[in-house]
């Protein structure tokens, strides 16, 4: 009988200890962040608004590149969600401007097309305010993805 319970003690504490480390995608979104933080992009956990359900909202990060002051002052503001109905407009197959945040009449529209498919498909949105760019995304992925987002905000920040 003793050793009946101090079986069980010891899978109580085992299964606790295990029940509190990360699971391999927890770990791999670490990994993922502290990639970002170390190329200079800011991490956030945020929320934007779902085009699928008016009213409701989506839960997501958001990695963001800050501007530098002179390009802030110049910078329009927009916001572009993947849509799968996409915006004439636009003319970017796929994205959907937010009209809350305003349109912004891109020059260059292959070359934003091309950026915008650049970006991993869970990527929800890009924003363009005169603080930042901004990626909304999911973290499915690889650690490759960083840089992929990173090299995206940089063009942009280009344009």
């Amino acid at each position: 009988m003793t050793i009946v319970i101090i079986v069980l003690a010891v899978i109580l504490v085992l299964g606790s200890a295990l029940w509190v480390l990360p699971s391999p995608r927890e770990k791999s979104q670490m990994a993922m962040r502290r990639e970002a933080m170390l190329k200079g992009l800011q991490v956030k956990l945020t929320k934007v608004k779902d085009l699928e359900c008016p009213g409701e909202e989506l839960h997501c990060i958001a990695y963001r590149l800050a501007r530098k002051r002179e390009q802030g002052l110049k910078a329009q503001a927009w916001m572009l969600y993947r849509h799968a109905e996409g915006d004439e407009e636009l003319q970017v197959p796929g994205w959907s401007y937010d009209l809350s945040e305003g349109k912004y009449r891109f020059k260059n529209v292959p070359e934003i097309s091309a950026l915008l498919n650049a970006l991993p498909a869970d990527v929800i949105a890009v924003q363009c305010t005169g603080a930042a760019l901004s990626v909304y995304w999911n973290e499915r992925g690889e650690i490759e993805n960083v840089t992929t987002i990173l090299d995206v905000l940089s063009s942009f920040q280009r344009l």
